[in-house]
């Protein structure tokens, strides 16, 4: 069962990741386009980052399960070392995720998308997952729940803006 949540928490996640990280780059890019470059940049390497979380989480769970059934002092050890590996590549800590929605943001004010107080929202998230390189779970879960937040009002306003555009090229 764990297996399956990491699939779809990392794995599946870093996937739909990939097609915004590229989606927004596209839409930003007339008019940020240095901007939407270096988000673009450090938001395939969260993508990379997060996909690699996953799958070193479910082969080292599988270790462990294999190797608790006869050294369950070793199988512990091993479970320990795995998470730190983990945290370190963007579980405990989030600043290359943070560097993308700050980047991002400041590409969308510069570019007039979306509205100001979500581009706001979005460079005070992304602040917070920088600031995680100091490690303060609060920070971390700062950035977590706020990046649902972010995500959820990013859907929204995309949407809000496709159905726009779709109803002026009805008009033209």
């Amino acid at each position: 069962m764990l297996s399956v949540v990491n699939l779809v928490m990392y794995v599946f996640f870093g996937v739909l990741l990939a097609v915004l990280v590229l989606a927004l780059y596209y839409r930003f890019k007339n008019r940020a386009l240095v901007l939407s470059q270096l988000a673009a940049v450090f938001g395939f390497i969260w993508v990379g980052l997060v996909i690699a979380s996953g799958m070193i989480t479910n082969i080292g769970l599988a270790a462990v399960i294999k190797l608790s059934v006869n050294e369950p002092a070793q199988a512990m050890s091993l479970w320990l070392t795995v998470n730190i590996i983990v945290e370190g590549l963007g579980g405990g800590n989030e600043v290359v995720g943070g560097l993308w929605l700050l980047l991002l943001s400041c590409a969308a004010l510069k570019s007039y998308q979306f509205s100001k107080r979500l581009n706001y929202f979005g460079l005070l998230i992304g602040l917070a997952g920088i600031l995680t390189i100091y490690p303060a779970d609060i920070l971390t879960e700062i950035f977590g729940l706020g990046q649902i937040v972010w995500f959820v009002w990013l859907g929204i306003s995309m949407l809000v803006t496709c159905e726009v555009y779709h109803k002026e090229a009805e008009h033209d």
